[in-house]
């Protein structure tokens, strides 16, 4: 399997209305630079941009992407809005791949961004200029006259193929989905279905504990299970992603979504700070921790993504594959504990052996995203998931929507429309509530044991986290549009 090599983040482009913007955005490895907006008629714009990514992959089984979106904002306003894309599907009318690396261009039917993907099967450095997409700014009360803004956004994404896959290992873990009556058998889901939970044979099963989850059931048709295919986020929410997400939000927005303070991050290696004004970081790359349900779904929302289900998470780990009895996302059950972490002085880090970051390593906290990656190196090694995906195991603890929890079972998986209310909230139907009842952790973090970094071990899936904390980061999704090609 294909897989990144190095940490690829969200980055932000800047361009005037109807003028060139040229310039760079500090990001590792995936930029975005000649930004340009022109007007083609009452209703809609073209926006032109060069896109560049290293180790890009695509693969007849899985592919890696950037899933690119805008905000805007009027020189008369004070707040952004989400850019609406016009047309839908693979390379819509008016669009254009633009020079360069082969790509397509996949615009979903809610319109709140795209795909940009290879068309072709390859490895390496993806690299374009003069992309065109096509803006409907009618949705955003604009007028052609109007002096705006415009800001772009891009997120590393990897694609997760639809099929059967298997829930529990069969190992040892705290309440590990199986296959009734034997604990030893992983369950296989074939469909997105509804699925009885239940002790009887053949049903999927799994051990009540503290805070493994009710037993209740059905687990409804509606609960994206991972059958269908979709989109994962490569690696964990950055310190740079939430810094740029964050300066877009009002100022009530952001008393909302402040993190804590220098102070209240127990020098756990988070850097982000804010007190009034822009906030700021000195480590983009690092994965950011002290994040709450709340947060997590609220960057989600304002970036048109969606939160997991631990069905999901399972499926990212370890695609089609039969299980391994305890193993990690990598697929095994070796683990080595990470000697030491160098940090330059614009806060990137470097490992020193090891492949997760987990009971406590020094230096203790979250490490860079993708920091095991290296250039020809197996799953292990890097501890990349099955499709590519990086740090599913260890870091920081993945939030995800539990099957066990009626409000959990509740989620059918909508998409985030690009707003938050006023208070600076997701308020999209079916999300568990901002109380994050209905919710839980996957794949442990750096100050866990290694039994939680485990894919299948289920000992705080059901575990809201109402407070952000040391060990809390965040990882988002998106269903993939239809219909869709691998």
């Amino acid at each position: 399997m294909n897989m990144p090599m190095r940490p690829v983040i969200l980055l932000v482009m800047s361009a005037a209305f109807s003028l060139v913007m040229v310039g760079h955005a500090w990001a590792n490895n995936l930029v975005v630079t000649n930004l340009a907006v022109s007007v083609r008629d009452t209703l809609t714009a073209e926006i032109k941009f060069d896109i560049v990514w290293e180790n890009s992959w695509r693969s007849s089984s899985n592919h890696d992407a950037a899933w690119v979106f805008f905000k805007v904002r009027s020189d008369a306003q004070s707040a952004w809005q989400h850019v609406m894309l016009a047309g839908a599907g693979r390379n819509p009318a008016g669009y254009s791949d633009g020079a360069g690396t082969g790509i397509e261009l996949v615009v979903p039917s809610d319109h709140l961004g795209l795909f940009v993907r290879r068309s072709a099967e390859g490895v390496g450095t993806t690299s374009v200029q003069n992309v065109k997409v096509v803006w409907n700014f009618a949705p955003s009360n604009l007028a052609p006259t109007n002096i705006v803004r415009v800001n772009a956004y891009a997120v590393e994404m990897v694609y997760v193929a639809p099929g059967s896959f298997y829930v529990g290992s069969g190992g040892s873990g705290v309440s590990e989905f199986y296959q009734y009556p034997d604990t030893n058998t992983p369950f296989l889901i074939t469909n997105e279905a509804a699925i009885t939970v239940g002790a009887a044979t053949g049903n999927l099963h799994y051990a009540i504990s503290k805070f493994g989850g009710d037993q209740g059931s059905p687990i409804p048709a509606a609960f994206p299970k991972g059958f269908n295919a979709f989109y994962c986020m490569k690696y964990e929410l950055t310190e740079g992603q939430w810094v740029d997400f964050f300066n877009t939000l009002t100022d009530a927005q952001k008393t909302t979504r402040n993190i804590p303070g220098a102070a209240g991050k127990n020098n756990r290696r988070n850097t982000v700070v804010w007190t009034v004004g822009e906030a700021t970081t000195s480590a983009r790359t690092r994965a950011c921790s002290t994040l709450s349900w709340a947060d997590g779904c609220a960057f989600a929302a304002w970036a048109g993504l969606r939160p997991m289900t631990e069905l999901e998470f399972e499926k990212a780990c370890r695609g089609p594959l039969k299980p391994v009895a305890n193993e990690y996302a990598w697929g095994d059950t070796t683990i080595k504990a990470t000697m030491a972490v160098v940090t330059d002085n614009l806060g990137k880090d470097t490992a020193i052996l090891g492949n997760c970051n987990f009971n406590d390593c020094l230096p203790h906290g979250p490490y860079g995203v993708g920091l095991y990656a290296v250039a020809g190196s197996m799953r292990q090694a890097t501890g990349a998931a099955y499709w590519g995906i990086l740090d599913l195991s260890g870091n920081l603890c993945e939030q995800i929507v539990t099957a066990g929890n009626p409000l959990g079972r509740a989620y059918t998986g909508l998409h985030g429309d690009g707003k938050l209310d006023a208070s600076g909230n997701a308020a999209v139907p079916g999300w568990p509530n901002m109380d994050a009842r209905g919710t839980g952790y996957c794949g442990g973090g750096w100050f866990y044991p290694c039994e939680n970094a485990r894919v299948s071990n289920r000992v705080i899936n059901a575990l809201p986290c109402v407070k952000g904390d040391k060990t809390t980061g965040w990882r988002g999704v998106r269903t993939a549009p239809l219909p869709e090609k691998k």
